[in-house]
């Protein structure tokens, strides 16, 4: 008997360390941080399934952490959040990934991570996780952990029937290749650049939305745009979202809002045109707040926002 679940996400858990700082740092130069803590922030792969959980979605997570504190608030985390964990393998041979987050006085941020602990994730486990799962509707991956697993679960899932969704972030060191096997490529403008080969100052969207289609004959791209939104290119339709104006607190992990808010509206069923719109949305009323998995809303809390702006009160 196969498990009941909408969406898989396969990709890093760690444990955040944060720090504030004046500007970003040049090349070379020491910077003075202050405020550094620990934070609950669990790497994309636990982000991302900690938001489609509070979303309602029925969300499971593959991994592997280490038999360590870091280990176990991923258990913590996601459990709380409703996420199947089932398979996320907990083992001696390696220790769970930490990352660094630097934080600007705009509430900008850079982020830094480490070793992932999915290096010792094997395509046998990877392969049992989807077999008891082989009816989920969605995949969802990226390269915070190795992209060759990465890659091979969503060739996996793919043969399976599962529409496939790659994160393309950190960007990848080495060739993709052909992702015909990708369903949705979601990405940033800045990878969106970098990938398609395009000028640094290059702001023809859909120019560069073609061409990572062209390049790498993958499905739809969506890409968003920090204050101007988003962009999806969709068989061969473009759709632009504008964005919500807010009061900005921190960006850390609007993009991995938006990914979750993204496939969610995909799962209920609504056009990838509605799906960039509620997730613009959703990820708008994220950057009000601190943090990232205490600050990624509910449900209840993003309808009531959305509601808020239908009536201007």
């Amino acid at each position: 008997m196969t498990k009941e679940i909408d969406v898989i996400v396969m990709n890093s858990h760690g444990v955040g360390q944060f720090c504030n700082i004046k500007r970003l740092p040049y090349l070379g130069e020491t910077l003075r941080a202050w405020n550094w803590r620990v934070e609950e922030d669990g790497g994309k792969g636990t982000t991302v399934a900690v938001s489609l959980g509070r979303l309602g979605v029925k969300t499971a997570y593959i991994g592997k952490v280490g038999k360590d504190p870091w280990g176990d608030l991923g258990f913590k985390w996601m459990g709380d959040a409703g996420v199947d964990t089932t398979y996320m393998y907990q083992t001696d041979e390696v220790a769970t990934g930490t990352g660094l987050v630097m934080i600007d006085e705009e509430g900008r941020n850079t982020i830094v991570d480490g070793d992932s602990s999915l290096e010792k994730l094997t395509v046998d486990e990877i392969r049992a996780a989807l077999d008891d799962m082989k009816d989920a509707k969605f995949f969802l991956t990226g390269f915070a952990m190795p992209q060759h697993l990465a890659l091979t679960g969503a060739k996996m899932a793919h043969e399976m029937g599962i529409t496939t969704v790659l994160n393309p972030s950190p960007l990848p060191h080495e060739p993709m290749g052909d992702l015909s096997y990708i369903d949705y490529i979601v990405l940033n403008e800045v990878e969106g650049r970098v990938l398609a080969e395009a000028p640094e100052d290059s702001t023809d969207y859909e120019k560069i939305a073609r061409r990572v289609r062209e390049i790498y004959h993958c499905g739809s791209i969506v890409m968003t745009l920090g204050e101007e939104g988003c962009l999806i290119l969709h068989e061969d339709k473009v759709y632009r979202v504008p964005s919500v104006k807010v009061d900005v607190v921190e960006t850390v992990g609007a993009g991995d809002s938006y990914l979750a808010a993204f496939v969610t509206n995909l799962v209920w069923g609504k056009s990838v045109e509605e799906a960039a719109a509620w997730a613009v949305k959703c990820s708008a009323l994220k950057v009000t707040r601190a943090g990232t998995i205490p600050a990624f809303p509910f449900l209840r809390e993003v309808e009531e926002f959305i509601a808020k702006l239908e009536t201007g009160k």
